[in-house]
Order: structure tokens, then C-alpha cells, then sequence
């Protein structure tokens, strides 16, 4: 039971240019907690930064609740018993920095060598705590002047209504002032900059880009769209890729030219537009004839990934068409910040165009309708076919690589899996309709043969933009308890609001990593995948390994950009 005292010897309020005691005791736990390990090494400019917004966050709690304390006038103890908690708690914070921080070093090797990475020199611990200072200090400075401005706010209507409501009404107006600056003004500022600066980016080639000169391309003779209409991402898209000759050197059998359409931001004033001149396009290259349609949804600056459709294309003779429209100039995470729904809006429109004028064909005189999408990709795709597409005339199947946590479909079979599999590689039901692999798993395993329509998840236990929650704040999730992922380190250890920073952070990173290992898919994985979604003929596990090699090799060569 909390000691009450006469108001004398309470601690006194500490004066707002003081440190808080209890804020500071906070934030350096949260700090210290910030160097164990996490899904995938971090740079040590980013340990700092991470390490300094942890010490703000701690140090806004435990101040906040000592002023939150003192507004209700609960009792306080005396200042003497502070002063012995204060003593009382230096040491095991002292003991806690001496053990954990040191480690830092070889957990982040530890992770390394799980991902198949070397480890690295240790970084210059003094850079990191200076790099989290710098961030702390400006984070606490920005912290006060908004407190000075929320006293400014209440101050003035203090002369009308009594202190505790003048206090709440003034936070509240200054609160609702900062925030239709910032987000009316600031952040309109920001993404209209961020947006140019991308858009001025968009307009360049991309190395080893060249103008096609294959009929079976957009931007090549004969296409719709013109070269500088399909954007950085998408003039890569049609370079990129394997040829017939290359297919026919590969598998030993004549095979077609693969096609491959795309339309960027500046073909079109919007997605409809867009994807009815992808559709013209399609239907100029006689792709409605070909066996397989694919229709890619791509990441947020318009990336599809080749190691995703080439093997698609070996795979079936180069009998491929794939269709791509790029939604924005942005990051997939800051487009999925800045631009909520853009894919979805996207993907939704191009399929719906596409899907329209497939269905009107003679069933047996149409291609096989599959959706593919990674990362940000995945989210639009799997949003993006109405509830009659699942039906009746429904489309094949689908591969999703790297969902994002906020994938609806993803988000239900990790919930609603079988008992006993683990969140990481749920089953789901019976495994007729979905299937979820990782890095060398098999999709062709269930207990249940395939049913209509078969879609494939690749989700790797170490990519942060699948396993990331919003409620790994306050619970620890249920990826973190045993058995984990193999390239997910024992040594990672849930901490309230520290590992969600940890793995926010880890996001940033999850790509830079080698394939098969975080947000970085690899071609053998895809490979797998649409073997079992596509079902090819004449194609064996020795061409799967043969072709995932070369495709290794030449993705270390450059030719493969990622």
C-alpha cells in the first residue's frame, strides 16, 4: 500500500527544462532492449536511430505517468523513499547495459548466420549511442515545445472554466490545431515532394534497358503504349526476361515468344484507362490465344519481379502472357502509408477490365486466368477479383509471395489454421484451395487433392512485412513461440512496445538479405509454387533445379536486377 504524506514531503513537481527520473529510468531500459536481436541485422546507423526513438517512447511513458499520477492527486511517496528507489534501481540498469550492450555484436552475427550472411566488423558502439542522443534529444525537444504549447492553450481558457477541464479543452484544441497542420499542410508538402522527386526518377532507363524489338512486348514495334510511357519498372519488366531461342536452348523443344504487357503511370490519367490500354495491347498480341494469362500486380514503384514470371515462362514453352499497370511512384512502404488503397483501387480496375473480355471467349478457346503479386503486389491482387470471379467462370489460381500483415485473406488462415501448424507456415482447412510455403518447402503436400481455384502463399519466417502486428505492442505473437521458423534466431526475445520497434525497423531491411531469406523470394521457391498452382507438362524437379542455378547465376552476374 502506497505511504500517503502531508504535502510537504511529497517529491516535488519536477520543473519542465528537468529530466524526469522516471522517464529516464524507462527509456534507458527501452534502450538497452533495443540491441537484443531481431528478424534480420540492422545497420548501425539504424540501431542508433531505433535506439533513440525507444528511449523517447519509455521516457514519454514513465513521465507521462507521473504526471498523470500527480493530476488525479493520488497519494505520492515520501522524497526520501525516491531517492532509495533511485539508488535501487542505477544498479541493475548499470548491470543491464554491461551485459546486453556488449552482446550486441554477436547476436546481430548470430541472425547474420542464420540468413547465410558473413558477420561483420563490430560496429563503433560510441557512433550508435551518439546517432541515439542526437534522435533522443531533438524527439524530447519536439516533445516539449509541444507541452509548452498545450499549457499556452489552456492558459487561455483558464480565465473561463475551471483548471482541470481548462487543462483537457486546451491539450484538445491545440492538439486538433497540430494536427490539421501537420496532416492538412506538412504531410501534403512532403508526399507531393517525395511523389516528384519519384515521378523525376521514373522517367530514367534503367541499366541495360534498351527499346524492344519483339512485337510481343509493350513499348516494342506495333504496341499501344510508348517506351517512355511504362516507367523505370516497367521498361525493366519487358527487357527482362527469358526469349524463345533461350527458352528452346533450355528445355531441348520449340517454344513461343513470351509476352509481356505493361502500362506505367503516364500511359493513362487513371486505372481504367490504363488497363484498357493493356487490354489492347494483349488482344493486338494475340495473347488471349496462349495457354497461361497472368495478371501481376506490382510492388509500389511498379517492380513485378522476374525471378517471379521467368519460370513461369520456361516452365510452359514460353506459351506466357503477363500483364502488369503500375499504381505509383512510391516505395511499397510508403505508398501503403501515404497512399492506403491505391493498389487495391488498381488491381481491381485491371482485373475487372481483363476479366470482362476473357470471360466473353469460348471457354475452350481461352487462356488459363492466373494472379500473381509480391509484397505491396500481393495485397492489391488478392483484393482485386469480386466474389463472382471465385465462381463459375472463375479464374485458376494465384501466387502471393510476401504478403504484407495487412493481406485480409493471409491475415484469416493464419487465424483460422489448423491446430498444431504454426502461424508461420499455417495449414488451412484441408489445403484444397490454399497452400503456404516457405524457403525449399514443397506445395504440392496437402492432405486433399486441389480444388477449383489453387493459390499458393510464399511467406519466409524471417520477412518482417509478412509477421509484423500491430498488437506485438502489448502481446507477444504467436510466430515467437516454439517451434519457430528455422532462420528465425532462439535468441529473440518479446519485449512490450521494444520488439514491435524492433521489427518495424527490420522492415526497412527485410530485402536486404540473401534469397530465400526474409522479403528477398527466391526463383526456386517461385518455381515451386507455380508448378503447383500451373500444373505444367514435360517439366520435371531436375529442369526446376537446373533453371533455378541459372537463374542464380545469373542474378550474381547483374542481368537480374533487383
Amino acid at each position: 500500500m502506497i505511504a500517503t504524506t502531508r504535502p510537504a514531503d511529497k517529491s516535488p513537481v519536477t520543473p519542465w527544462w528537468l529530466p524526469s527520473f522516471t522517464g529516464l529510468f524507462l527509456g534507458f531500459v527501452f534502450f538497452v532492449l533495443t540491441f537484443t536481436p531481431s528478424l534480420v541485422p540492422r545497420p548501425p546507423v539504424f540501431q542508433g536511430l531505433l535506439g533513440g526513438l525507444a528511449f523517447v517512447i519509455g521516457y514519454a511513458i514513465g513521465h507521462g505517468g507521473v504526471v498523470l499520477w500527480r493530476y488525479l492527486e493520488l497519494p505520492e511517496l515520501p522524497r526520501a523513499w525516491w531517492r532509495a528507489i533511485a539508488i535501487a534501481l542505477a544498479v541493475p540498469c548499470a548491470i543491464a547495459a554491461a551485459i546486453y550492450v556488449p552482446q550486441a555484436a554477436a547476436w546481430q552475427d548470430e541472425v547474420r548466420a542464420r540468413l547465410n550472411m558473413p558477420p561483420v566488423e563490430p560496429a563503433s558502439l560510441l557512433l550508435v549511442i551518439l546517432i541515439a542522443a542526437v534522435v533522443a534529444i531533438v524527439l524530447l525537444l519536439l516533445g516539449r515545445l509541444l507541452i509548452i504549447g498545450f499549457g499556452a492553450a489552456s492558459a487561455l481558457v483558464y480565465r473561463w472554466i475551471p483548471r482541470r477541464i481548462a487543462s483537457l479543452l486546451g491539450a484538445l484544441i491545440f492538439a486538433v490545431l497540430v494536427v490539421t497542420v501537420v496532416n492538412g499542410t506538412l504531410v501534403s508538402a512532403a508526399i507531393d515532394a517525395i511523389d516528384r522527386a519519384q515521378a523525376l526518377v521514373d522517367v530514367t532507363d534503367p541499366p541495360g534497358a534498351s527499346v524492344p524489338t519483339e512485337d510481343t512486348r509493350s513499348g516494342g514495334p506495333g504496341s499501344r503504349i510508348a517506351w517512355q510511357q511504362l516507367g523505370r519498372a516497367g521498361k525493366q519488366f519487358v527487357t527482362e526476361g527469358p526469349r524463345k531461342a533461350e527458352i528452346e536452348a533450355f528445355t531441348g523443344r520449340d517454344a513461343l515468344e513470351p509476352i509481356r504487357v505493361y502500362a506505367g503511370l503516364r500511359a493513362a490519367d487513371s486505372p481504367e484507362d490504363q488497363a484498357r490500354k493493356v487490354l489492347d495491347d494483349l488482344i493486338r498480341m494475340d495473347a488471349f490465344a496462349r495457354s497461361v494469362l497472368v495478371i501481376a500486380t506490382p510492388t509500389g514503384t511498379g517492380w513485378v519481379d522476374n525471378n517471379g514470371i521467368a519460370p513461369l515462362e520456361y516452365m510452359h514453352g514460353g506459351d506466357v502472357a503477363t500483364v502488369a499497370v503500375q499504381y505509383s511512384y512510391l516505395q511499397s512502404p510508403l505508398s501503403l502509408i501515404l497512399e492506403p488503397g491505391r493498389s487495391q483501387e488498381s488491381a481491381a480496375a485491371v482485373f475487372r477490365v481483363i476479366y470482362r473480355y476473357w470471360k466473353g471467349l469460348p471457354e475452350d478457346r481461352r487462356p488459363k486466368l492466373y494472379l500473381f503479386g509480391l509484397s505491396l503486389g500481393s495485397l492489391g491482387s488478392e483484393a482485386s477479383p469480386p466474389i463472382h470471379a471465385w465462381l463459375g467462370d472463375s479464374f485458376e489460381g494465384a501466387v502471393w509471395a510476401g504478403p504484407p500483415f495487412r493481406n485480409r485473406i493471409w491475415r484469416a488462415i493464419q487465424r483460422d489454421r489448423n491446430e498444431g501448424s504454426p502461424s508461420w507456415r499455417p495449414v488451412f482447412e484441408d489445403g484444397s484451395n490454399f497452400r503456404v510455403i516457405g524457403h525449399g518447402d514443397s506445395a504440392r503436400d496437402a492432405s486433399s487433392d486441389w480444388g477449383r481455384v489453387r493459390m499458393v502463399y510464399i511467406a519466409y519466417p524471417s520477412d518482417a512485412i509478412v509477421f509484423f502486428e500491430e498488437s506485438m505492442f502489448y502481446r507477444q505473437p504467436a510466430w515467437m513461440q516454439p517451434p519457430r521458423g528455422e532462420d528465425v534466431s532462439p535468441l529473440l526475445r518479446w519485449f512490450p512496445i521494444v520488439t514491435a520497434l524492433q521489427v518495424g525497423i527490420d522492415m526497412m531491411f527485410a530485402a536486404a538479405v540473401p534469397p530465400g531469406f526474409g522479403h528477398d523470394y527466391a526463383a526456386a521457391d517461385y518455381m515451386e509454387a507455380w508448378t503447383a498452382v500451373t500444373a505444367p507438362r514435360n517439366w520435371s524437379d531436375d529442369d526446376a533445379r537446373r533453371l533455378a542455378e541459372e537463374m542464380k547465376t545469373e542474378g550474381a552476374a547483374g542481368s537480374i536486377s533487383r
